[in-house]
């Protein structure tokens, strides 16, 4: 079971305290932190709120250094601007260097420092009249950020380098495919990797999502610029089964990092997989991704067979998930090639009823998995999921109103009967709990 980090800390600083009043014994605290993916002596996550309020109040200060430069601007002579720019982000980055080294601390002044050089970047080229397009100043403002990231293994930094750059996707998205995003994203990699960092790595992958979709979208637009098509939706689902396979081999691996990333990754990966699936519930919905598609020549039905196939070898091969995950997994590049191949707009109703059904059984699945493993956000998932489809087909009435009252009824024949299996599960524990006292 996994559990939030908050959870986490506040489970952690208990058994400490049982620890120490002799309730329990250090190695027992170990045995019962493990379950949950940690240990006594982890403080990897003890710091978080107090990095978060001092990142914040950092930005807050980086802000009010650039108004009160921006209140004075035009009085300023231009040599002047230019030389307290660069002083001013040589200073920065100088004392976080220096502090870092001496005692391993000064991020927040580089942090600082990233700001200033980035702000010195658009303001020096605004003085000078310097370059006509503009997505070149968030370029290098996240290419001098990433050596600094790489060099302390720096969250924050590389954070901030992550953000920039991917303002710059979506900027530079617009006139030129940005290959050059695979850079920051193997430096964030690298520092995800070396800072243990799981936040990083669910960041990471979210990028990593983005790019490639934008990529697809100059397959389609190429040379006038992006386009988003219906094969879109199949790169994504190719791309959501490849992300399923990465949780089950992170969550495998023995370090508690590595755990937690996949914990991260997987929740979201899942919440990812309820957003797709539930806008084709509607029939409006599907009958224009059918339209839309390009059939078997459709640059994203390959791309996402080539995600779903790396997916299942990992998951054959490595023996990774569960026997149904594996399953749904294989049978996805099937699924692809009958959607892309045999369905047009006229099976538009048939499709919708077999997402439906899908969604449905998905539905079902993550409450029996929430109670069968104590996994309460598959668990609460799941019940969202129902009483999601329930409204939408109310407010829908998909096919008539006796279809409407047929989801009604199953989704409550779902809600009951998790209901009851929760309090069967409840009474065979308080029998267990009554056996063992006696």
């Amino acid at each position: 079971m996994q559990l939030l980090g908050l959870l986490r800390r506040e489970l952690r600083s208990e058994c400490r305290q049982w620890v120490d009043d002799g309730d329990i014994s250090e190695d027992q605290g170990n045995r019962i932190l493990a379950r949950y993916g940690t240990r006594l002596d982890d403080d990897s996550d003890s710091s978080l709120a107090y990095k978060v309020l001092v990142t914040v109040a950092l930005l807050f200060v980086g802000m009010a250094i650039l108004l009160l430069v921006s209140a004075n601007w035009e009085t300023i002579p231009r040599a002047v601007r230019m030389l307290g720019l660069i002083a001013t982000t040589v200073a920065l980055n100088g004392v976080g260097i220096y502090q870092y080294l001496q005692r391993r601390e000064g991020i927040g002044w580089l942090f600082l420092g990233g700001i200033s050089y980035g702000a010195s970047i658009m303001l020096i080229a605004q003085i000078y009249h310097l370059g006509e397009h503009f997505p070149d100043g968030l370029f290098y403002w996240a290419l001098g950020v990433a050596p600094m990231a790489w060099l302390v293994r720096s969250r924050v930094v590389t954070l901030l380098m992550l953000a920039v750059a991917m303002l710059w996707l979506f900027a530079e998205g617009q006139f030129s495919p940005p290959w050059a995003m695979a850079l920051f994203m193997a430096v964030g990699l690298t520092v995800a990797v070396q800072a243990r960092s799981a936040g990083l790595m669910l960041v990471l992958a979210a990028v990593g999502v983005s790019w490639l979709n934008l990529l697809l979208g100059w397959a389609y637009g190429y040379p006038r610029g992006p386009d988003f098509e219906a094969g879109h939706l199949t790169l994504n689902l190719g791309l959501l089964a490849l992300l399923y396979a990465l949780v089950c081999w992170l969550g495998s691996r023995s370090a508690l990092h590595w755990q937690r990333a996949g914990s991260l990754i997987g929740l979201w990966t899942l919440r990812g997989y309820l957003l797709l699936l539930l806008p084709f519930t509607f029939s409006e919905f599907a009958e224009g991704y059918l339209h839309e598609q390009a059939g078997l020549a459709d640059p994203g039905l390959w791309l996402g067979l080539l995600a779903a196939l790396l997916a299942s070898s990992l998951l054959v091969f490595r023996r990774l998930g569960q026997t149904g995950g594996r399953l749904l997994v294989m049978l996805l590049p099937f699924a692809m090639l009958g959607i892309h191949g045999l369905l047009s707009r006229d099976d538009a109703a048939l499709f919708a009823v077999a997402v439906n059904l899908l969604a449905l059984l998905s539905a079902i699945v993550l409450i029996q998995e929430g109670l069968r493993r104590g996994l309460s956000q598959f668990f609460y998932s799941g019940i969202a999921l129902v009483l999601a489809l329930a409204v939408m087909r109310y407010l829908d009435l998909f096919g008539d109103y006796l279809g409407a009252a047929a989801m009604f009824l199953v989704a409550a024949a779902v809600l009951y009967g998790a209901a009851r299996y929760w309090r069967r599960q409840q009474r065979l524990a308080e029998q267990e709990s009554g056996e063992g006292q006696a």
